[in-house]
């Protein structure tokens, strides 16, 4: 009985963990097309992503992510030319931090890794590739598949700012040490 308290009170005053997403908010605008414009319109587009490094193994020199495999992406959403892809269609392929911690680059591609891999826009096929750099700048190729054509296009782009959230876990073992205390608290009362 009593070190089922002690246990719960441990979990109540243990300190929460806090996981701290990364959000990018990113526009982009047609700047030149080659054959065919993909797409259905020629408005401006843009979209954002959530990404925590946490989830990541680092790769060297501030980079998070390889070229052929994706990293965990919290959300995604882009919308560019009349088309939308989202984390079902889409993947964050590539994250750099400067030696200050600060996001430097990163790239989202559209998920269609087996046919050329990422980074890699197939004409003919419904296809992306958005690579962003440091400054604010970037770079997107659109394709549509029964298009030849291909779209370019600048990107523009900011860090979005994002609440800390409570650690699933943290929120687990908090709810275990209420309930501990609740069993304690009536086995003394029925005593």
């Amino acid at each position: 009985m009593r070190a089922l308290l002690a246990v719960s009170l441990i979990a109540l005053l243990a300190p929460a963990a806090n996981a701290t997403p990364i959000r990018v908010d990113f526009t982009v605008s047609l700047s030149q097309a080659l054959g065919s414009v993909p797409g259905t319109s020629y408005a401006n587009g843009g979209g954002y992503l959530v990404f925590d490094t946490d989830l990541a193994i680092p790769a060297q020199g501030g980079q998070f992510g390889f070229q052929n495999t994706s990293l965990p992406t919290l959300d995604l959403s882009f919308d560019w030319l009349g088309q939308h892809f989202d984390s079902s269609s889409g993947a964050l392929t590539n994250v750099t931090f400067d030696p200050s911690g600060n996001l430097f680059a990163w790239e989202i591609d559209n998920v269609l890794p087996d046919l050329c891999g990422f980074r890699c826009v197939q004409w003919g096929t419904s296809d992306f590739t958005l690579l962003a750099f440091g400054g604010g700048s970037g770079a997107a190729l659109l394709t549509q598949s029964g298009s030849v054509g291909l779209a370019i296009g600048n990107v523009s782009w900011t860090r979005g700012q994002i609440e800390a959230v409570p650690e699933p876990g943290t929120l687990v073992l908090m709810a275990l040490g209420i309930a501990g205390l609740l069993i304690g608290r009536r086995k003394l009362l029925r005593n």
